[in-house]
């Protein structure tokens, strides 16, 4: 038995002595280079729950895996992009295992429960969290926006949901949180404001100045159409086919300048369950575990996934609120992830004309680098991180996290 034991031993240094040797060849090199940085990956195990509606198991474990898939990528600091994509591999693949390229090597479903109308799963994810690609993206940067107006209100009469923009909009926060943690939506106006209509850029300084926010969405819905199959007998007005359309225009602007950085539409279609003579609650949680309220939580996602994306590497503005014994008080704290010590940049803004009579604004930096010396809930605590005087420093100026 030992004498065994000893020619494995034996066997085993041989081979790895013979793979030292052959390490020395460049490629070989590289590929043990590939062989660690997959060794740093990480699993991350999380569940996702939907409720099963009339019966339908399989959209019912789309959603759930979907809901899954996101947990893991949130909680590892990856990207939720794909997430749609990697949930419906996953449910369509006959070993319920897929390989994407990029930040998630594998998925596996581990587990499926159903109990009592609601369907658990349990996944196992294999995630490459990306790298802060810029420091700006270290720090969570603030939004603000109003009710969400319907362009044709006249699409509203049917289910009574004319206040469905004022219950979109009171439900934006909650949304980014499930999304993302680089945005947040700290103010919602109880105002709706048709950004198509009306002057765009000075709204949107306005409600940045008022709210201390850098960026301000402007949002309007442009689709409640529905679209009812007609059908013999008493279920005339309740067909199953019933389906109603969900469109929206989305507008990031910069809360400093007024100017768009991002204009996109989105639109998508589900099925409506409501009768034609049933005035919809769309402020009640049976409303929005409907499937159409369902789609619309998914769509209003997607576009956060696109304004994360747009603002990520974007500079991290911050106002500043006083000034004080050579000391400079602004509105970004410890909820935006502001930490002691961090370098910031001290610039002011300032109009200036063509010879059209063209407005622009324009960036004046000041010469001296700024560090945080003391950091609070939402403010902090900012001199020169040479002791120089901070001249012709001015309330309203501004800094920035590259």
């Amino acid at each position: 038995m030992n004498n065994t034991k000893t020619l494995r031993k034996i066997v085993w240094i041989k081979h790895l002595s013979i793979l030292v040797k052959r390490c020395l060849n460049a490629s070989i090199l590289l590929f043990l280079l590939s062989i660690c940085t997959i060794a740093n990956a990480a699993w991350f195990s999380s569940t996702g729950q939907a409720v099963i509606v009339n019966g339908d198991r399989e959209r019912a474990k789309s959603e759930a895996i979907e809901e899954a898939i996101k947990q893991a990528l949130l909680f590892s600091g990856a990207s939720v992009r794909s997430v749609q994509h990697l949930a419906n591999g996953l449910l369509t693949n006959d070993h319920l295992e897929i390989r994407a390229s990029g930040e998630v090597n594998t998925i596996e479903l581990i587990d499926e429960i159903y109990e009592d109308g609601v369907l658990t799963v349990s996944i196992r994810a294999d995630i490459f969290a990306h790298d802060t690609k810029c420091s700006a993206a270290d720090y969570t940067k603030r939004i603000a926006t109003t009710y969400f107006p319907i362009a044709f209100p006249a699409q509203a009469s049917d289910g009574q949901i004319h206040s469905f923009g004022n219950a979109l909009g009171k439900r934006f926060p909650r949304l980014f949180n499930q999304v993302t943690t680089n945005l947040a939506v700290s103010n919602i106006e109880p105002y709706a404001l048709d950004w198509m209509r009306t002057n765009s850029k000075m709204q949107s300084q306005a409600l940045a100045s008022k709210t201390n926010t850098q960026y301000v969405i402007g949002a309007v819905i442009k689709d409640l159409s529905i679209n009812r199959a007609r059908t013999s007998g008493l279920k005339f007005w309740s067909s199953p086919e019933t389906s109603r359309a969900f469109a929206f225009e989305l507008t990031l602007f910069d809360g400093a300048s007024g100017e768009p950085l991002m204009s996109k539409h989105y639109e998508t279609t589900a099925p409506w369950d409501f009768s034609y003579t049933q005035s919809v609650d769309v402020n009640s949680d049976k409303f929005w575990r409907s499937n159409y309220g369902k789609a619309v939580d998914k769509l209003v996602q997607e576009a956060v996934v696109d304004l994360e994306q747009e603002t990520m590497c974007e500079a991290t503005k911050g106002r500043i609120l006083a000034i004080a014994n050579n000391q400079l008080q602004i509105n970004l704290g410890r909820n935006q992830k502001v930490q002691t010590g961090d370098q910031l940049t001290l610039f002011s803004v300032k109009e200036v004309q063509d010879t059209f009579g063209q407005t622009y604004k324009q960036f004046v930096l000041h010469p001296t680098v700024l560090v945080v010396e003391q950091v609070f809930a939402e403010t902090a605590t900012l001199t020169s991180i040479d002791g120089s005087l901070l001249a012709n420093v001015q309330a309203n100026d501004y800094v920035a996290r590259q």
